[in-house]
This record gives structure tokens, C-alpha cells and sequence, in this order.
């Protein structure tokens, strides 16, 4: 098998995982599944909402671009298209005091190169420390087992994810972060999902039974609204993305939450 079809597969299961995974929560609800046409390919939406996660949403782009001038100069190539295969999930709890999750993962083929890319990371309303430290050292396992630097990855993230307006953090920056993965690192780029989905499945446990109330809530809006001014405003890959021909509510209805207070 070559490293497309590699990846291919491996995004494929990682979208019937999501699906067990919200089942598995949000037990008494379906799964809403839409597709979106567009000039420059489908894009593909999950979406779950129930007891445990508000919304829970996955979305999947296959589209042909063109390539990006930064990517197109770390190539050496110029006036280039390439296919991108996009995957992202951002799981809301109802209860604020569970952390939300996120996940991105890209493939990038130019020719008959592939570029992995992505990232993950957790999103505390409140301050927990316990959930931060055990993500982190998820993290960084996952990091030493497959020889790569956690520190640079998770740096990598901090550095992008963040508000400039607002000088703050987006997310807890105990995630990690890359641009460009050589598909020989690929193991390494599967197992992120696997170690979100593991680790998260733990965080939820944890933290499904505590109290809050509708103070909680109201903060909890409140951080979807500053989150939502960051996808909007400063989000670079947002904004490539419906440059590009990706229709909004394929793009922004999933990714964004879905209540937010301004």
C-alpha cells in the first residue's frame, strides 16, 4: 500500500471512531451526516449532539488547490496544485467543568509527495491542573516513543495559538503542533488520534459527575465567544479555507460552538 492510500484509510477509520466515541457518551442521540459540494471538492460533516458533549463535530475535506507559497517554497516549486485531505474535530461538553478537545489532521499530496500536518490539543473552561499534567504527559509519551521533541511540538503550537489581539492562550498548550511531517513519521501521526481519543475518554470519566452550575454555564459561553472571535478573526487556515471555495456552513458550522456570548 502506498502512502496515500495509507492515509486515506487512516482518516476513514479515525471518522468511524469519532462515531463510536460520541455513541459512547452521547448514547440516547444519532449522528447528523451531511456533504457539501464545491468547485474544489467535498467536504464531508459529523455532527453529535446528547448528554455528555453539546456538540460534537467532525469535518473532512478532499479538495485540489492550489499550493500554498509557503509550502509551495519549503518545496522548491512554483505555480503548483495539490490535493488536501483535511480532518478536524472539536468535541463542546455540556458540563464546563470537563475540558474541550480538538484535533486536526492534514494531508498534504503534491505530486507523488505526501505532507502530514496537524496537531491536538485540550481546552479547560476552568483551571485543572490534574487534566492538563495527565494530557501533557500523554503527550509527551506519544513524543518519546516515536523520537520526536515534545517541547518543539508543543512550542510550535503555543507560538500560533494564541490571540494577539487578546494576548492569550487558545487551548491549554499541553497539545502539540506541526507543519510538516515527512510521511516516513506516519505511525507517529496515526497514533496522535489514538492518544487523543484514549486520553479524552479519560478526562470525560473524570470530570463528567462534577457540579456546576449556571454561572459555569455562563462563563463556559463566554470562552466560546473569545474562541469564536480567534476562528473568525485570526485563524489563518479558516480563512484559507473559505477563500478557497469551501462553503461557510460546511466550514464554520462545525468547527465553531454552538453557543457563544459576546
Amino acid at each position: 500500500m502506498n502512502k496515500l492510500d495509507e492515509v486515506i484509510g487512516f482518516l476513514s477509520e479515525v471518522q468511524k471512531k469519532f462515531e463510536a466515541f460520541c455513541k459512547s457518551f452521547n448514547s440516547t442521540s444519532g449522528i447528523e451526516k451531511k456533504r457539501w459540494e464545491s468547485k474544489i471538492g467535498p467536504t464531508d460533516v459529523m455532527i453529535s449532539r446528547g448528554e455528555i458533549f453539546e456538540k460534537a463535530s467532525l469535518v473532512y475535506c478532499d479538495l485540489e488547490i492550489e499550493t500554498p507559497p509557503v509550502l509551495a517554497e519549503k518545496l522548491g516549486i512554483k505555480d503548483s496544485r495539490m490535493r488536501a485531505l483535511v480532518l478536524e474535530i472539536g468535541i463542546h461538553p455540556n458540563n464546563p467543568k470537563i475540558p474541550k478537545a480538538y484535533i486536526e489532521l492534514r494531508a498534504n499530496i503534491v505530486g507523488e509527495k505526501v505532507i502530514l500536518a496537524g496537531g491536538t490539543d485540550i481546552f479547560p473552561y476552568f483551571e485543572n491542573k490534574d487534566d492538563v499534567k495527565y494530557f501533557a504527559e500523554r503527550m509527551k509519551s506519544l513524543c518519546d516513543e516515536y523520537g520526536q521533541d515534545y517541547e518543539n511540538l508543543r512550542k510550535i503550537r503555543a507560538d500560533f495559538f494564541k490571540s494577539k489581539y487578546r494576548k492569550s492562550n487558545v487551548g491549554s498548550h499541553a497539545g502539540i503542533y506541526f507543519f510538516y511531517l515527512e510521511d516516513s513519521e506516519i505511525d507517529f501521526y496515526k497514533q496522535m488520534s489514538v492518544t487523543l481519543f484514549d486520553s479524552y475518554k479519560v478526562i470525560v470519566k473524570n470530570n463528567k459527575d462534577r457540579n456546576f452550575d449556571q454561572e459555569d454555564i455562563e462563563y463556559k459561553y463566554k470562552l466560546h465567544g473569545q474562541w469564536a472571535q480567534w476562528v473568525l478573526v485570526e485563524d489563518e487556515g479558516t480563512r484559507f479555507g473559505l477563500d478557497m471555495g469551501i462553503p461557510p456552513d460546511a466550514l464554520l458550522g462545525p468547527i465553531l460552538p454552538p453557543i457563544a456570548k459576546f
